[in-house]
Protein backbone atom coordinates (compact mmCIF):
# COMPACT_ATOMS: atom_id res chain seq x y z
CA UNK A 1 0.00 0.00 0.00
CA UNK A 2 2.55 2.34 0.80
CA UNK A 3 4.61 1.91 -2.36
CA UNK A 4 0.62 2.34 -4.38
CA UNK A 5 0.60 5.46 -2.33
CA UNK A 6 4.05 6.76 -3.49
CA UNK A 7 2.74 5.69 -6.94
CA UNK A 8 0.12 7.83 -6.81
CA UNK A 9 1.84 10.80 -5.79
CA UNK A 10 4.53 10.89 -8.24
CA UNK A 11 1.23 10.29 -10.81
CA UNK A 12 -0.48 13.08 -9.20
CA UNK A 13 3.13 15.22 -9.58
CA UNK A 14 3.65 14.43 -13.11
CA UNK A 15 0.14 15.72 -14.01
CA UNK A 16 0.42 18.32 -12.16
CA UNK A 17 3.73 19.40 -14.15
CA UNK A 18 1.94 18.61 -17.34
CA UNK A 19 -1.70 20.69 -16.83
CA UNK A 20 -1.81 23.96 -17.98
CA UNK A 21 -1.30 24.56 -21.73
CA UNK A 22 -0.87 28.23 -20.97
CA UNK A 23 2.06 28.41 -17.88
CA UNK A 24 4.54 29.53 -19.88
CA UNK A 25 2.64 32.97 -20.83
CA UNK A 26 1.08 33.18 -17.03
CA UNK A 27 3.77 31.37 -14.97
CA UNK A 28 0.95 28.93 -13.54
CA UNK A 29 -2.54 28.31 -13.45
CA UNK A 30 -5.07 30.83 -14.13
CA UNK A 31 -8.02 31.32 -12.25
CA UNK A 32 -11.10 31.61 -14.84
CA UNK A 33 -14.57 33.34 -14.27
CA UNK A 34 -17.18 32.13 -12.72
CA UNK A 35 -20.27 30.54 -14.82
CA UNK A 36 -17.97 31.35 -18.34
CA UNK A 37 -16.36 27.37 -18.39
CA UNK A 38 -18.93 24.43 -18.02
CA UNK A 39 -17.68 21.34 -17.86
CA UNK A 40 -18.23 18.99 -21.33
CA UNK A 41 -19.00 15.38 -21.01
CA UNK A 42 -19.59 12.73 -23.60
CA UNK A 43 -20.01 9.42 -22.08
CA UNK A 44 -18.64 6.43 -24.76
CA UNK A 45 -21.45 4.81 -26.02
CA UNK A 46 -22.68 1.28 -24.94
CA UNK A 47 -23.03 -1.76 -27.24
CA UNK A 48 -26.96 -2.86 -28.05
CA UNK A 49 -28.66 -3.91 -25.34
CA UNK A 50 -28.62 -7.87 -24.86
CA UNK A 51 -29.92 -8.43 -21.45
CA UNK A 52 -33.64 -7.10 -20.33
CA UNK A 53 -32.83 -6.88 -16.63
CA UNK A 54 -29.74 -4.68 -16.36
CA UNK A 55 -28.23 -1.30 -17.66
CA UNK A 56 -26.88 -2.37 -20.77
CA UNK A 57 -27.50 0.85 -22.74
CA UNK A 58 -27.47 4.53 -22.45
CA UNK A 59 -31.56 5.31 -23.48
CA UNK A 60 -32.50 8.79 -23.20
CA UNK A 61 -32.77 10.63 -19.62
CA UNK A 62 -30.66 8.72 -17.71
CA UNK A 63 -29.15 10.37 -14.83
CA UNK A 64 -26.09 10.71 -13.48
CA UNK A 65 -23.97 12.32 -10.67
CA UNK A 66 -21.05 14.20 -11.63
CA UNK A 67 -18.12 15.64 -9.15
CA UNK A 68 -15.17 18.00 -10.71
CA UNK A 69 -12.07 18.24 -8.63
CA UNK A 70 -12.35 18.26 -4.85
CA UNK A 71 -16.29 19.39 -5.10
CA UNK A 72 -17.52 18.30 -1.93
CA UNK A 73 -21.20 17.75 -3.24
CA UNK A 74 -22.25 16.06 -6.70
CA UNK A 75 -24.35 17.83 -9.31
CA UNK A 76 -26.77 15.69 -11.80
CA UNK A 77 -26.43 15.62 -14.84
CA UNK A 78 -28.89 13.47 -17.68
CA UNK A 79 -27.72 11.78 -20.28
CA UNK A 80 -28.94 11.35 -23.94
CA UNK A 81 -29.26 7.92 -26.13
CA UNK A 82 -25.76 9.40 -28.12
CA UNK A 83 -23.89 9.39 -24.67
CA UNK A 84 -23.87 13.54 -24.76
CA UNK A 85 -24.48 14.60 -21.44
CA UNK A 86 -26.20 17.99 -20.21
CA UNK A 87 -26.52 19.59 -16.69
CA UNK A 88 -30.16 18.63 -15.44
CA UNK A 89 -30.76 22.38 -14.59
CA UNK A 90 -28.89 25.88 -14.38
CA UNK A 91 -28.55 24.93 -10.55
CA UNK A 92 -26.79 21.69 -11.13
CA UNK A 93 -24.25 23.18 -13.94
CA UNK A 94 -20.49 22.53 -13.13
CA UNK A 95 -18.03 25.31 -14.23
CA UNK A 96 -13.88 24.91 -14.51
CA UNK A 97 -12.91 27.45 -11.61
CA UNK A 98 -8.92 27.13 -13.32
CA UNK A 99 -7.24 26.11 -16.23
CA UNK A 100 -5.61 23.10 -13.53
CA UNK A 101 -5.66 20.04 -14.94
CA UNK A 102 -9.06 17.97 -12.81
CA UNK A 103 -10.37 15.02 -11.98
CA UNK A 104 -13.80 13.88 -13.22
CA UNK A 105 -15.90 11.32 -11.63
CA UNK A 106 -19.64 10.01 -12.34
CA UNK A 107 -20.94 7.07 -11.62
CA UNK A 108 -25.35 5.94 -12.61
CA UNK A 109 -27.46 6.46 -11.02
CA UNK A 110 -27.79 9.75 -9.50
CA UNK A 111 -29.31 9.48 -6.67
CA UNK A 112 -29.44 11.55 -2.90
CA UNK A 113 -30.13 8.52 -0.87
CA UNK A 114 -27.50 6.16 -1.34
CA UNK A 115 -29.01 3.22 0.02
CA UNK A 116 -30.10 0.41 -1.68
CA UNK A 117 -32.18 -2.66 -0.89
CA UNK A 118 -31.20 -5.32 -3.68
CA UNK A 119 -32.82 -8.49 -2.53
CA UNK A 120 -35.34 -8.11 -4.66
CA UNK A 121 -34.01 -8.02 -8.41
CA UNK A 122 -37.15 -10.57 -10.12
CA UNK A 123 -38.36 -7.15 -11.92
CA UNK A 124 -35.12 -6.39 -13.02
CA UNK A 125 -31.22 -5.23 -11.68
CA UNK A 126 -31.13 -1.70 -13.84
CA UNK A 127 -31.48 -0.12 -10.61
CA UNK A 128 -29.01 -1.59 -8.84
CA UNK A 129 -26.67 -2.07 -11.90
CA UNK A 130 -23.92 0.27 -10.36
CA UNK A 131 -21.71 2.39 -13.08
CA UNK A 132 -18.83 4.34 -12.53
CA UNK A 133 -16.12 6.42 -14.34
CA UNK A 134 -13.25 8.41 -13.91
CA UNK A 135 -11.03 10.39 -16.25
CA UNK A 136 -9.14 13.77 -16.16
CA UNK A 137 -9.63 16.91 -18.42
CA UNK A 138 -8.96 20.34 -18.73
CA UNK A 139 -11.23 23.29 -19.33
CA UNK A 140 -10.71 23.63 -22.87
CA UNK A 141 -11.48 20.30 -23.58
CA UNK A 142 -13.96 18.09 -23.52
CA UNK A 143 -14.49 15.35 -21.06
CA UNK A 144 -14.76 11.57 -22.59
CA UNK A 145 -16.48 8.72 -19.91
CA UNK A 146 -15.84 5.20 -19.74
CA UNK A 147 -18.41 3.79 -17.51
CA UNK A 148 -17.51 0.23 -15.33
CA UNK A 149 -19.47 -2.35 -13.63
CA UNK A 150 -18.68 -1.82 -9.89
CA UNK A 151 -21.16 -4.65 -8.88
CA UNK A 152 -20.57 -8.51 -9.96
CA UNK A 153 -22.85 -10.17 -12.70
CA UNK A 154 -24.42 -13.55 -12.03
CA UNK A 155 -26.45 -16.04 -14.51
CA UNK A 156 -27.31 -18.96 -13.84
CA UNK A 157 -28.65 -21.75 -16.63
CA UNK A 158 -30.43 -24.51 -15.46
CA UNK A 159 -31.05 -28.08 -18.04
CA UNK A 160 -32.97 -30.67 -16.85
CA UNK A 161 -30.77 -34.28 -16.28
CA UNK A 162 -31.32 -37.33 -15.47
CA UNK A 163 -34.66 -38.20 -13.68
CA UNK A 164 -35.65 -34.83 -13.93
CA UNK A 165 -38.64 -33.32 -16.85
CA UNK A 166 -38.40 -30.03 -18.75
CA UNK A 167 -41.75 -29.38 -17.55
CA UNK A 168 -40.07 -29.76 -13.63
CA UNK A 169 -36.97 -27.45 -14.87
CA UNK A 170 -39.48 -24.51 -16.35
CA UNK A 171 -41.02 -24.65 -12.72
CA UNK A 172 -38.48 -24.25 -10.75
CA UNK A 173 -37.29 -21.43 -8.13
CA UNK A 174 -33.86 -20.15 -7.89
CA UNK A 175 -32.46 -17.94 -5.45
CA UNK A 176 -28.89 -16.35 -4.15
CA UNK A 177 -27.57 -15.52 -0.89
CA UNK A 178 -25.56 -12.52 -0.38
CA UNK A 179 -25.22 -9.36 0.90
CA UNK A 180 -28.43 -7.80 0.37
CA UNK A 181 -28.17 -3.76 1.42
CA UNK A 182 -25.65 -1.61 -0.13
CA UNK A 183 -24.95 1.97 -0.26
CA UNK A 184 -23.49 4.05 -3.02
CA UNK A 185 -21.49 6.89 -2.28
CA UNK A 186 -19.76 8.37 -4.98
CA UNK A 187 -18.62 6.12 -7.19
CA UNK A 188 -17.90 3.33 -4.39
CA UNK A 189 -19.87 0.04 -3.79
CA UNK A 190 -20.25 -0.43 0.41
CA UNK A 191 -22.02 -3.63 1.67
CA UNK A 192 -24.36 -2.73 4.75
CA UNK A 193 -22.38 -4.92 7.94
CA UNK A 194 -24.65 -7.41 8.69
CA UNK A 195 -27.33 -7.67 5.33
CA UNK A 196 -26.47 -10.99 4.72
CA UNK A 197 -29.47 -12.86 3.16
CA UNK A 198 -31.84 -14.50 0.61
CA UNK A 199 -31.73 -12.22 -2.60
CA UNK A 200 -34.59 -13.10 -5.65
CA UNK A 201 -33.17 -13.28 -8.99
CA UNK A 202 -34.46 -11.70 -12.71
CA UNK A 203 -35.67 -15.03 -14.78
CA UNK A 204 -35.72 -15.23 -18.24
CA UNK A 205 -38.53 -17.75 -19.02
CA UNK A 206 -37.39 -18.32 -22.64
CA UNK A 207 -33.93 -18.99 -21.74
CA UNK A 208 -34.17 -20.82 -18.62
CA UNK A 209 -31.94 -18.25 -17.42
CA UNK A 210 -31.54 -16.39 -13.91
CA UNK A 211 -29.91 -13.06 -13.81
CA UNK A 212 -28.89 -10.60 -10.62
CA UNK A 213 -26.38 -8.28 -9.91
CA UNK A 214 -24.50 -8.86 -6.48
CA UNK A 215 -22.08 -6.78 -4.39
CA UNK A 216 -18.46 -7.85 -5.10
CA UNK A 217 -17.43 -10.76 -2.03
CA UNK A 218 -16.10 -14.03 -1.63
CA UNK A 219 -18.62 -16.88 -0.97
CA UNK A 220 -16.04 -19.53 -1.09
CA UNK A 221 -17.31 -22.23 1.32
CA UNK A 222 -20.64 -20.70 2.21
CA UNK A 223 -24.03 -21.68 0.34
CA UNK A 224 -24.53 -19.87 -2.79
CA UNK A 225 -26.98 -20.96 -4.50
CA UNK A 226 -30.97 -22.79 -3.34
CA UNK A 227 -32.67 -24.12 -6.39
CA UNK A 228 -36.28 -25.48 -5.20
CA UNK A 229 -37.80 -28.31 -7.91
CA UNK A 230 -40.52 -30.72 -7.74
CA UNK A 231 -40.59 -30.63 -4.10
CA UNK A 232 -36.94 -31.01 -3.79
CA UNK A 233 -34.20 -28.39 -2.20
CA UNK A 234 -31.03 -28.41 -3.80
CA UNK A 235 -27.69 -26.07 -2.49
CA UNK A 236 -24.37 -25.08 -4.21
CA UNK A 237 -21.58 -24.13 -2.42
CA UNK A 238 -18.52 -23.19 -4.34
CA UNK A 239 -15.55 -24.59 -3.06
CA UNK A 240 -12.45 -22.06 -4.68
CA UNK A 241 -11.99 -18.63 -5.38
CA UNK A 242 -12.02 -19.15 -9.02
CA UNK A 243 -15.43 -19.29 -8.99
CA UNK A 244 -16.35 -18.56 -5.53
CA UNK A 245 -14.82 -14.64 -4.99
CA UNK A 246 -16.99 -12.38 -6.90
CA UNK A 247 -15.26 -9.09 -8.44
CA UNK A 248 -16.65 -5.93 -9.42
CA UNK A 249 -17.10 -5.75 -13.14
CA UNK A 250 -16.74 -9.43 -13.70
CA UNK A 251 -19.01 -11.84 -14.82
CA UNK A 252 -20.14 -15.52 -13.73
CA UNK A 253 -21.64 -17.91 -15.43
CA UNK A 254 -23.32 -20.98 -13.80
CA UNK A 255 -24.44 -24.21 -16.01
CA UNK A 256 -26.84 -26.40 -13.45
CA UNK A 257 -27.93 -29.56 -14.36
CA UNK A 258 -30.52 -30.76 -12.05
CA UNK A 259 -30.65 -34.31 -11.64
CA UNK A 260 -33.27 -36.51 -9.51
CA UNK A 261 -30.17 -37.48 -6.84
CA UNK A 262 -28.59 -33.96 -6.92
CA UNK A 263 -27.07 -31.37 -9.22
CA UNK A 264 -24.21 -30.90 -11.16
CA UNK A 265 -22.78 -27.22 -11.43
CA UNK A 266 -20.35 -26.25 -14.14
CA UNK A 267 -18.87 -22.52 -12.91
CA UNK A 268 -17.08 -20.49 -15.50
CA UNK A 269 -15.75 -16.89 -15.29
CA UNK A 270 -16.68 -15.27 -18.82
CA UNK A 271 -14.19 -12.05 -18.89
CA UNK A 272 -14.93 -8.79 -17.98
CA UNK A 273 -18.41 -7.09 -18.02
CA UNK A 274 -17.08 -4.62 -19.83
CA UNK A 275 -17.35 -0.55 -20.51
CA UNK A 276 -21.20 1.06 -20.02
CA UNK A 277 -23.02 -2.26 -20.45
CA UNK A 278 -21.24 -4.21 -23.08
CA UNK A 279 -20.94 -7.74 -22.04
CA UNK A 280 -18.28 -10.14 -23.25
CA UNK A 281 -20.27 -13.42 -22.89
CA UNK A 282 -17.15 -15.78 -24.41
CA UNK A 283 -15.11 -18.00 -22.54
CA UNK A 284 -11.60 -16.28 -23.22
CA UNK A 285 -8.75 -18.85 -24.54
CA UNK A 286 -5.55 -17.40 -23.58
CA UNK A 287 -2.61 -16.86 -26.42
CA UNK A 288 -0.19 -19.35 -25.93
CA UNK A 289 3.54 -19.11 -26.82
CA UNK A 290 6.34 -21.84 -26.86
CA UNK A 291 9.93 -21.14 -25.52
CA UNK A 292 11.19 -21.27 -28.92
CA UNK A 293 8.89 -18.17 -30.93
CA UNK A 294 9.52 -14.85 -30.71
CA UNK A 295 7.53 -12.93 -28.32
CA UNK A 296 6.70 -9.71 -26.36
CA UNK A 297 9.29 -10.09 -23.27
CA UNK A 298 12.13 -11.84 -25.31
CA UNK A 299 15.59 -10.60 -25.24
CA UNK A 300 17.39 -9.54 -28.42
CA UNK A 301 21.38 -9.23 -29.18
CA UNK A 302 23.30 -7.29 -31.06
CA UNK A 303 23.72 -9.75 -33.54
CA UNK A 304 19.76 -9.78 -34.47
CA UNK A 305 19.16 -13.04 -32.82
CA UNK A 306 16.36 -13.68 -29.80
CA UNK A 307 15.96 -15.85 -26.76
CA UNK A 308 12.90 -16.74 -24.55
CA UNK A 309 11.75 -14.52 -22.27
CA UNK A 310 9.60 -16.42 -20.87
CA UNK A 311 6.01 -15.60 -22.18
CA UNK A 312 3.45 -17.76 -22.07
CA UNK A 313 -0.29 -16.98 -21.80
CA UNK A 314 -2.01 -13.58 -22.49
CA UNK A 315 -5.38 -12.88 -22.16
CA UNK A 316 -7.85 -10.36 -23.49
CA UNK A 317 -9.78 -10.01 -20.46
CA UNK A 318 -7.78 -8.12 -18.20
CA UNK A 319 -6.14 -10.88 -16.57
CA UNK A 320 -2.17 -10.67 -15.99
CA UNK A 321 -0.10 -12.99 -18.18
CA UNK A 322 1.53 -15.59 -17.32
CA UNK A 323 5.43 -15.98 -17.43
CA UNK A 324 7.49 -19.36 -16.80
CA UNK A 325 9.14 -20.00 -13.53
CA UNK A 326 11.74 -19.48 -13.12
CA UNK A 327 12.06 -16.83 -15.40
CA UNK A 328 14.38 -17.92 -18.26
CA UNK A 329 17.84 -15.33 -18.31
CA UNK A 330 20.00 -13.76 -21.20
CA UNK A 331 22.21 -16.52 -22.61
CA UNK A 332 25.88 -15.99 -21.20
CA UNK A 333 28.28 -13.92 -23.29
CA UNK A 334 25.68 -12.03 -25.50
CA UNK A 335 25.14 -8.92 -25.75
CA UNK A 336 21.19 -7.48 -25.09
CA UNK A 337 20.14 -4.55 -26.47
CA UNK A 338 16.88 -5.04 -26.24
CA UNK A 339 13.21 -6.33 -25.19
CA UNK A 340 10.84 -7.82 -27.47
CA UNK A 341 7.59 -5.87 -26.54
CA UNK A 342 5.08 -7.08 -29.31
CA UNK A 343 4.81 -9.56 -32.24
CA UNK A 344 2.21 -9.82 -34.85
CA UNK A 345 0.82 -12.88 -32.62
CA UNK A 346 -0.13 -10.56 -30.14
CA UNK A 347 -2.86 -8.98 -32.49
CA UNK A 348 -6.11 -10.53 -33.71
CA UNK A 349 -7.59 -8.72 -36.67
CA UNK A 350 -10.85 -10.08 -36.03
CA UNK A 351 -13.28 -7.56 -35.60
CA UNK A 352 -11.16 -4.94 -35.16
CA UNK A 353 -10.96 -1.51 -36.64
CA UNK A 354 -7.12 -0.50 -35.96
CA UNK A 355 -5.18 -4.11 -35.75
CA UNK A 356 -1.40 -3.20 -35.25
CA UNK A 357 0.14 -4.50 -38.25
CA UNK A 358 3.82 -3.24 -39.38
CA UNK A 359 2.46 -3.11 -42.52
CA UNK A 360 0.80 0.45 -41.54
CA UNK A 361 3.96 1.86 -42.35
CA UNK A 362 4.48 1.68 -46.23
CA UNK A 363 8.06 3.38 -46.23
CA UNK A 364 9.43 0.82 -43.47
CA UNK A 365 8.17 -2.25 -45.28
CA UNK A 366 9.64 -1.22 -48.91
CA UNK A 367 12.98 -0.49 -46.69
CA UNK A 368 12.99 -3.39 -44.84
CA UNK A 369 10.76 -5.89 -46.20
CA UNK A 370 12.13 -8.30 -43.74
CA UNK A 371 11.30 -6.52 -40.51
CA UNK A 372 7.87 -8.30 -40.25
CA UNK A 373 8.82 -10.27 -36.54
CA UNK A 374 8.00 -7.60 -34.20
CA UNK A 375 8.84 -4.80 -32.21
CA UNK A 376 11.57 -4.00 -29.67
CA UNK A 377 12.30 -1.19 -27.42
CA UNK A 378 15.88 -0.55 -26.69
CA UNK A 379 17.52 -0.98 -23.34
CA UNK A 380 17.73 2.32 -21.46
CA UNK A 381 21.54 2.89 -20.92
CA UNK A 382 20.70 6.30 -19.59
CA UNK A 383 17.81 8.44 -19.15
CA UNK A 384 16.95 11.27 -21.51
CA UNK A 385 15.40 14.54 -20.63
CA UNK A 386 15.04 16.97 -23.48
CA UNK A 387 12.78 19.73 -24.74
CA UNK A 388 11.00 18.90 -28.20
CA UNK A 389 11.34 21.82 -30.01
CA UNK A 390 11.32 25.80 -30.21
CA UNK A 391 9.93 26.95 -32.87
CA UNK A 392 6.60 27.43 -33.40
CA UNK A 393 5.87 25.03 -36.49
CA UNK A 394 4.37 22.22 -37.73
CA UNK A 395 6.92 20.03 -39.02
CA UNK A 396 3.93 18.11 -41.08
CA UNK A 397 2.93 21.33 -42.64
CA UNK A 398 5.61 23.56 -42.96
CA UNK A 399 8.18 20.65 -44.42
CA UNK A 400 6.54 17.44 -45.01
CA UNK A 401 3.77 18.81 -47.15
CA UNK A 402 6.48 21.40 -49.14
CA UNK A 403 8.30 20.51 -51.55
CA UNK A 404 11.47 20.74 -49.35
CA UNK A 405 10.65 17.02 -48.51
CA UNK A 406 10.54 15.54 -52.21
CA UNK A 407 11.49 11.69 -51.58
CA UNK A 408 10.70 9.74 -54.40
CA UNK A 409 8.44 7.65 -52.38
CA UNK A 410 6.33 11.01 -50.73
CA UNK A 411 3.46 9.38 -51.65
CA UNK A 412 3.74 6.26 -49.12
CA UNK A 413 4.32 8.83 -46.51
CA UNK A 414 1.60 9.59 -43.96
CA UNK A 415 1.27 12.63 -41.96
CA UNK A 416 2.83 12.88 -38.85
CA UNK A 417 0.32 15.03 -37.42
CA UNK A 418 -2.87 13.50 -36.17
CA UNK A 419 -5.82 14.27 -34.62
CA UNK A 420 -7.79 11.36 -31.83
CA UNK A 421 -10.04 9.76 -33.79
CA UNK A 422 -9.73 5.97 -34.28
CA UNK A 423 -8.80 6.33 -37.68
CA UNK A 424 -6.20 8.22 -37.50
CA UNK A 425 -2.68 7.64 -37.52
CA UNK A 426 -2.40 7.82 -33.73
CA UNK A 427 -3.94 4.91 -34.47
CA UNK A 428 -1.17 2.98 -37.05
CA UNK A 429 2.59 1.41 -36.47
CA UNK A 430 4.17 4.83 -37.86
CA UNK A 431 7.15 5.48 -35.98
CA UNK A 432 9.95 4.81 -38.37
CA UNK A 433 8.33 6.95 -41.24
CA UNK A 434 8.01 9.37 -38.66
CA UNK A 435 11.18 9.72 -38.02
CA UNK A 436 12.71 9.68 -41.50
CA UNK A 437 10.56 12.93 -41.83
CA UNK A 438 12.19 14.53 -38.87
CA UNK A 439 15.78 13.18 -39.85
CA UNK A 440 15.32 15.12 -42.87
CA UNK A 441 13.91 18.48 -41.21
CA UNK A 442 17.08 18.03 -39.14
CA UNK A 443 19.32 18.03 -41.90
CA UNK A 444 17.45 20.91 -43.79
CA UNK A 445 17.41 22.83 -40.65
CA UNK A 446 20.88 22.39 -39.19
CA UNK A 447 22.34 25.31 -38.99
CA UNK A 448 19.04 26.88 -37.34
CA UNK A 449 18.89 25.89 -33.96
CA UNK A 450 15.48 26.94 -32.73
CA UNK A 451 14.06 24.19 -35.44
CA UNK A 452 15.93 20.55 -34.25
CA UNK A 453 13.98 18.00 -33.16
CA UNK A 454 15.78 17.36 -29.72
CA UNK A 455 14.38 14.00 -29.56
CA UNK A 456 15.72 12.83 -32.66
CA UNK A 457 19.31 14.63 -31.98
CA UNK A 458 19.15 12.84 -28.86
CA UNK A 459 18.08 9.20 -30.64
CA UNK A 460 21.53 9.64 -32.67
CA UNK A 461 23.22 9.78 -29.52
CA UNK A 462 21.48 7.14 -27.53
CA UNK A 463 22.06 5.08 -30.94
CA UNK A 464 25.63 5.73 -30.57
CA UNK A 465 25.78 3.91 -27.07
CA UNK A 466 23.08 1.26 -27.94
CA UNK A 467 23.58 0.04 -31.40
CA UNK A 468 20.23 -1.58 -32.80
CA UNK A 469 20.42 -5.10 -33.60
CA UNK A 470 21.70 -6.72 -36.92
CA UNK A 471 18.78 -7.13 -39.43
CA UNK A 472 16.41 -4.30 -37.76
CA UNK A 473 15.66 -0.96 -39.11
CA UNK A 474 17.59 0.58 -36.38
CA UNK A 475 16.70 2.17 -33.81
CA UNK A 476 13.91 5.25 -34.01
CA UNK A 477 11.23 7.51 -32.14
CA UNK A 478 8.26 5.20 -31.90
CA UNK A 479 4.40 6.81 -32.46
CA UNK A 480 1.87 7.13 -29.58
CA UNK A 481 0.77 4.57 -30.97
CA UNK A 482 3.84 1.84 -30.44
CA UNK A 483 4.22 3.85 -26.82
CA UNK A 484 0.93 2.56 -25.87
CA UNK A 485 0.89 -1.20 -26.83
CA UNK A 486 4.83 -0.75 -25.02
CA UNK A 487 3.24 0.52 -21.77
CA UNK A 488 -0.05 -2.02 -22.52
CA UNK A 489 -1.31 -3.79 -25.29
CA UNK A 490 -2.66 -4.01 -28.85
CA UNK A 491 -6.36 -2.03 -28.85
CA UNK A 492 -8.31 0.05 -30.95
CA UNK A 493 -9.36 3.97 -30.05
CA UNK A 494 -6.08 4.74 -27.78
CA UNK A 495 -7.79 7.58 -27.06
CA UNK A 496 -10.39 5.84 -24.99
CA UNK A 497 -7.87 3.23 -23.28
CA UNK A 498 -5.78 5.07 -20.48
CA UNK A 499 -5.14 5.95 -16.68
CA UNK A 500 -4.46 2.39 -15.87
CA UNK A 501 -2.89 1.13 -12.89
CA UNK A 502 0.42 -0.72 -12.82
CA UNK A 503 -1.47 -3.83 -12.60
CA UNK A 504 -3.12 -3.22 -15.64
CA UNK A 505 -0.04 -1.88 -17.70
CA UNK A 506 0.39 -5.28 -18.89
CA UNK A 507 3.48 -5.10 -21.16
CA UNK A 508 5.01 -2.28 -19.13
CA UNK A 509 4.65 -3.76 -16.09
CA UNK A 510 4.65 -7.98 -16.14
CA UNK A 511 6.80 -8.77 -19.86
CA UNK A 512 8.76 -5.68 -20.90
CA UNK A 513 10.53 -4.21 -17.36
CA UNK A 514 11.26 -7.99 -15.87
CA UNK A 515 12.98 -8.55 -18.81
CA UNK A 516 15.12 -5.33 -18.57
CA UNK A 517 15.80 -6.29 -14.67
CA UNK A 518 17.38 -9.62 -16.19
CA UNK A 519 19.02 -7.60 -18.69
CA UNK A 520 20.46 -5.67 -15.87
CA UNK A 521 19.33 -3.02 -17.81
CA UNK A 522 17.49 0.13 -15.98
CA UNK A 523 14.08 -0.23 -16.20
CA UNK A 524 10.93 1.83 -18.22
CA UNK A 525 9.91 4.44 -15.59
CA UNK A 526 7.13 5.84 -14.07
CA UNK A 527 7.30 9.29 -16.03
CA UNK A 528 6.68 10.76 -19.41
CA UNK A 529 8.36 9.93 -23.46
CA UNK A 530 8.28 11.62 -26.26
CA UNK A 531 6.39 10.30 -29.07
CA UNK A 532 7.17 11.19 -33.08
CA UNK A 533 3.65 12.20 -33.28
CA UNK A 534 2.78 15.69 -33.43
CA UNK A 535 -0.66 17.57 -32.81
CA UNK A 536 -3.15 17.99 -35.36
CA UNK A 537 -4.55 21.38 -34.56
CA UNK A 538 -1.73 23.49 -32.70
CA UNK A 539 1.77 23.90 -34.07
CA UNK A 540 3.15 23.99 -30.77
CA UNK A 541 1.93 20.50 -29.80
CA UNK A 542 3.37 16.98 -29.79
CA UNK A 543 2.00 13.81 -28.04
CA UNK A 544 3.83 12.19 -25.35
CA UNK A 545 2.80 8.81 -23.31
CA UNK A 546 2.58 8.84 -19.66
CA UNK A 547 3.52 5.28 -17.96
CA UNK A 548 2.09 3.45 -16.23
CA UNK A 549 -1.10 5.49 -17.43
CA UNK A 550 -0.98 4.40 -21.14
CA UNK A 551 -2.43 8.04 -21.00
CA UNK A 552 -1.95 9.83 -23.98
CA UNK A 553 -1.31 13.97 -23.77
CA UNK A 554 -0.44 16.71 -26.26
CA UNK A 555 2.56 18.88 -24.42
CA UNK A 556 3.72 22.15 -26.00
CA UNK A 557 7.24 21.57 -27.78
CA UNK A 558 9.41 23.75 -25.63
CA UNK A 559 7.84 23.62 -22.39
CA UNK A 560 8.91 20.29 -20.79
CA UNK A 561 11.63 18.43 -20.58
CA UNK A 562 10.16 14.34 -21.19
CA UNK A 563 12.33 11.33 -21.70
CA UNK A 564 13.06 9.24 -24.63
CA UNK A 565 12.82 5.82 -25.96
CA UNK A 566 13.87 4.46 -28.94
CA UNK A 567 12.33 1.15 -31.13
CA UNK A 568 12.54 -0.78 -34.07
CA UNK A 569 11.15 -2.85 -36.14
CA UNK A 570 13.16 -6.74 -36.35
Amino acid sequence: MKIQSIYLLLQAALLLLLASCNQEETGGVTPLPDGKYPLQLTAELAQPQTRAGGKDTWTGGDEIGVLLGEMPDAKKYVMDASGKTQPADAENTIYWQSTAEASVQAWYPYQINPYVDIADQSGGYAAFDFLYATTRGRYDQEIYLRFNHRMAKIEFTLAAGEGIAEEEVDGATVNIYGVQEVNFINGTVQPVEGSYGEIELYHDAAAKKFEAVVVPQDMTGKPFIRIGIGGRTFAYTPETEAVGKLEAGKRYAYTITVKANGIDVQAMTGGTWNTAGEENVAVVKPIVYTADEAKAGDYIYSDGTTSDGGLRKRYTDGRAPVIASPKPQPIAGKNVVGVVFWTPKDTDPTGRKTPASLTDDKVMAKDFPNCTHGLAVSKVTHQILVGYQKAYEHISVNFQDSENFNPANKADYVSIRSSTMYFDPINRILGYQNTKVMRAYNEFYKNTSNRIVKPIAELENLTASNPAPKNSTGWFLPSVKELHILCYKDVDDIKRHYNYTYSQAENWNYIVNPSLDAAGSQRIRTTAYWSSTEGYYNDALAYIMLFPGATQRLSHKWEYEVEVLAVCAF
